[in-house]
C-alpha cells in the first residue's frame, strides 16, 4: 500500500502524541470533570458500583461521548478505547469482530440491556455488523477475564450496551442523514417517564448501495437495517418493580464469496458473486425486583430470550442457513450489611442461571449436516465485595457451571482497588480465569464437503491477571489510566487447514497475550478538549507466532470544540491500526499467512444547533482516503461524506 508524505507524517504525530500525552475519552464540553470516580457503573460486578471501587480495567461512553462521535454502527465507536480491536469483511453490514485484549472475538460477551446476545451457533459471538449507535446511551468494556461473574465466552471481557430508558418529561427525536455510497440512516424515537415508571422506544434504519465487497470487484454489495427498540419499567409498589427490554433487528446484507477452484487465476481470493444473507435477531427481558428492610436486601429474577435467524443465498436461491436460540432464567439475592459505627461495609451475592441453547443447521441438499442439536447449562455464582472506610475495596467471585455437553467447570475472580485519601489517585489489580465453549459449527459441522465437526473438543480456558493506576488531576480537567495484562489461554481451539474436509481442533501447548494499555483526557477549558489511547498488545499462539487480525499496535486520537456560545461543534478523530496477519488461502503465498499494512482512520465532525430543537450535522469519514484491508482479499470502504438534520421535541 502506498503512503504519501503527509500520512505518514500524521501516522507518526498520533504515535507521538498518544506517547506522549495519553490523554482516552472526550468529555462533554460543559465544565463537568473528566472522569467521575464516584460515577456508578453496572458490569463490573453482580451489583451496581461506584468507579473508584472497581479492581478491574473498564472503559465507558456516555451519551455526551457518542453523540460527539457520530457514526452508524457501534463497532466504529469501540476503535477509539484501549484494548479492543476491530476487523470488518467489507462494507457496512459485513460481518465485523471486536476483540479484546488479543483474544478472540467469541470470547467477548457481549451484553444489551442485559441480554447475552452473542449467536449460540458461532460459540457465542456476537456480529457487530447490524448494531447501529441509533439509540445507544451507554457503552462500558470491562476487560479481563470475567467468567466467575459471566459465565462462559467472557474470556477477553465485556462489552454492555444500554439503550435509551424513559425518564423525565417526554422527548421525541427524529434524524435522516444521507451521503456517499448511497447511503441514508432514518431514525425516530420517545421516552419519558414520571414518578415509579419509564417508557421509551425507537426505530432506525439504515440502508447503503455500498461498494464491493471484493478488492478489485465491479459491482456493489449493498446492506439494509431495520432496528426496533423498546424498554418500560414500573414500580408497582415501595417493594416490588418489574422492567422488560425488546430488542428486534432485520437485516440484509449482499456479500461476496471466496474463489476455491483449483488452478483458478483468482484462488483464494474473494471475487464478484451473486451472494445475499438475511437475518432477523430477537432479543428480551423480563425483570421483577423486589426489595426489602430499605433495599438492604434485593431478589432479582429474570427471563431472557436470544433467538437470531440466518438464511444465505446465491444466485437467488437458498444455500444455507442456521437457526440459533438461547433461553436464559436467572434468580439473584443481594444483601448489603453496613453496621451503624462500623467503617466497613459487605455487600454479598448469590446468582443461579439456567441456560439453554439450541442450534439447527439447515443445507440446500439432505444429508447429516441437516441437525439440531441443544445443550444445557446451569451456573451458580456466589460474589462477595468489602468496603473499608470507603477507601480500600476487595472483591471475589466463584462459579461453578454445570454442563451436560462437557466436563464441568469452576472459575473465580478477585479484584482490589485503594482509593488513595487527598489525591485523584486509584490503584488497582484484578486475577481471574475464563472458560469458552466450543460453538455448535465447531462441535458438530456444517458442509460435510467442507467442514465436519469435531464432537473431541474441550472448552478453551484462560488465566489472567493485570494491575493498573487511575489519577484525576489538574482540577478535575485530566484523567490518566494505566494497566499491565498478562493471560494465558490452553486448549486454544483452531481451524486445522492441513487435512480436507477442515475440522477444529484443540491447540497441545499454551497461547499468551500480554501487553499494556494507556488512556486518559484532558479539558484545557470548558470549550475544548482532547482524548486519546494506545494499546501494545503481543498475542502469541502455541507456535510463539503472533495470532491472526490481532495488531500489536492499536491507538485513537480526538479532540472537540465547541463555540458560538455552545451552539457549533467540531471534531477530529484518528484511529490507528498496525500492521496485523491473516490466513490466506492463494498459492502465490505459500506460507499460507500475509501480513496486512497498518492504516489511520481520520473523521472530522462538525454540529450547528439552528435553534434549541433543530441540529444540522455532518462528518467526513476516511479523511484521508486510506487504502487498507481489514481482512485479507475483502475491501474497505474510502472517503465518504455525510450530513443530516435532527429534530428534538420535548424534554
Amino acid at each position: 500500500m502506498f503512503c504519501s508524505p503527509a500520512r505518514t507524517l500524521m501516522r507518526a504525530t498520533l504515535i507521538t502524541t498518544t506517547l506522549l500525552t495519553p490523554a482516552a475519552l472526550a468529555m462533554a464540553a460543559d465544565g463537568s470533570p473528566v472522569l467521575s470516580l464516584e460515577e456508578i457503573v453496572i458490569t463490573a460486578s453482580r451489583t451496581n458500583q461506584p468507579l473508584k471501587s472497581v479492581g478491574s480495567a473498564i472503559d465507558i461512553f456516555t451519551a455526551d461521548d457518542i453523540a460527539a462521535r457520530p457514526r452508524f454502527e457501534v463497532s466504529d465507536l469501540l476503535r477509539e478505547l484501549p484494548g479492543v480491536s476491530v476487523n470488518r469483511s467489507g462494507q457496512l453490514g459485513a460481518q465485523t469482530q471486536v476483540r479484546l485484549r488479543g483474544a478472540e472475538a467469541n470470547h467477548t460477551l457481549v451484553l444489551i440491556n442485559g441480554v447475552e446476545v452473542g449467536d449460540p451457533v458461532t460459540g457465542g459471538e456476537f456480529d457487530f455488523a447490524n448494531l447501529l449507535t441509533d439509540g445507544v446511551e451507554r457503552i462500558e468494556v470491562l476487560r479481563g477475564p470475567q467468567s466467575a461473574l459471566y459465565g462462559a465466552q467472557a474470556i477477553g471481557g465485556v462489552i454492555n450496551i444500554v439503550t435509551t430508558q424513559g425518564e423525565g418529561p417526554p422527548v421525541y427525536q427524529a434524524k435522516a442523514e444521507g451521503g456517499s455510497f448511497g447511503t441514508y440512516n432514518l431514525s425516530a424515537s420517545a421516552s419519558g417517564g414520571g414518578q415509579g415508571y419509564g417508557v421509551s422506544g425507537s426505530v432506525s434504519y439504515l440502508d447503503s448501495a455500498g461498494i464491493s465487497q471484493a478488492i478489485g470487484g465491479a459491482e456493489k454489495d449493498g446492506h439494509h437495517n431495520l432496528t426496533l427498540n423498546t424498554s418500560a419499567r414500573a414500580d408497582l409498589n415501595d417493594l416490588f418493580k418489574v422492567s422488560a427490554a425488546l430488542r428486534y433487528v432485520d437485516a440484509f446484507v449482499e456479500s461476496d464469496s471466496q474463489d476455491f477452484g483449483f488452478g483458478s487465476p483468482t484462488e483464494g481470493l474473494v471475487i464478484d458473486s451473486d451472494d445475499t444473507q438475511k437475518s432477523e435477531s430477537f432479543y428480551g427481558k423480563a425483570t421483577g425486583t423486589l426489595a426489602l428492610f430499605d433495599g438492604a436486601w434485593e431478589h432479582i429474577a429474570a427471563a431472557a430470550l436470544t433467538d437470531v435467524t440466518k438464511n444465505s443465498f446465491s444466485g437467488g436461491a437458498f444455500s444455507f442457513g442456521s437457526y440459533g436460540q438461547k433461553i436464559d432464567l436467572s434468580y439473584q439475592t443481594n444483601l448489603t450489611l453496613a453496621p451503624e459505627g462500623s467503617d466497613v461495609a459487605h455487600t454479598l451475592t448469590g446468582y443461579i442461571q439456567f441456560k439453554d441453547e439450541t442450534f439447527e443447521n439447515r443445507s440446500a441438499f439432505p444429508g447429516p449436516q441437516n441437525h439440531r442439536k441443544s445443550t444445557q447449562d446451569v451456573g451458580y455464582v456466589a460474589e462477595y465485595r468489602m468496603d473499608i472506610a470507603n477507601q480500600v475495596f476487595l472483591s471475589g467471585a466463584l462459579r461453578y457451571d454445570d454442563n451436560d455437553l462437557f466436563k464441568n467447570d469452576t472459575t473465580y475472580r478477585a479484584s482490589a482497588a485503594w482509593q488513595v485519601p487527598d489525591t485523584g489517585l486509584k490503584l488497582r489489580a484484578s486475577y481471574g480465569t475464563g472458560v469458552s465453549k466450543p460453538g455448535f459449527f465447531e462441535l458438530f459441522g456444517f458442509d460435510p464437503t467442507s467442514f465436519v465437526g469435531n464432537s473431541n473438543l474441550t472448552p478453551e480456558k484462560s488465566e489472567g491477571w493485570d494491575i493498573g493506576a487511575d489519577v484525576v488531576f489538574n482540577d478535575d480537567r485530566a484523567s490518566l489510566s494505566l494497566t499491565y495484562f498478562s493471560a494465558d489461554l490452553t486448549d486454544e481451539i483452531y481451524t486445522d487447514f492441513g487435512v480436507f474436509p477442515f475440522t477444529a481442533r484443540n491447540r497441545i501447548g499454551k497461547s499468551t497475550r500480554e501487553g499494556v494499555e494507556v488512556s486518559g483526557r484532558y479539558a484545557p477549558t470548558d470549550a475544548l478538549n482532547f482524548a486519546a489511547s494506545y494499546t501494545y498488545t503481543a498475542a502469541k499462539d502455541d507456535a510463539g507466532l503472533q495470532e491472526v487480525r490481532r495488531p500489536k499496535h492499536i491507538a485513537s486520537l480526538s479532540g472537540f470544540y465547541r463555540f458560538m456560545a455552545g451552539r457549533a461543534n467540531v471534531g477530529l478523530s484518528l484511529d490507528y491500526n498496525g500492521e496485523s496477519e491473516d490466513v490466506v488461502f492463494t498459492p502465490t503465498i505459500p506460507s499460507g499467512m500475509a501480513t496486512l499494512d497498518d492504516y489511520l482512520l481520520v473523521t472530522a465532525s462538525a454540529s450547528y444547533d439552528v435553534t434549541d430543537r433543530i441540529e444540522v450535522f455532518g462528518r467526513i469519514e476516511n479523511l484521508l482516503d486510506e487504502r487498507y484491508q481489514e481482512v485479507f482479499s475483502y475491501n474497505t470502504m474510502g472517503i465518504g461524506a455525510y450530513a443530516g438534520l435532527r429534530v428534538r421535541l420535548g424534554g
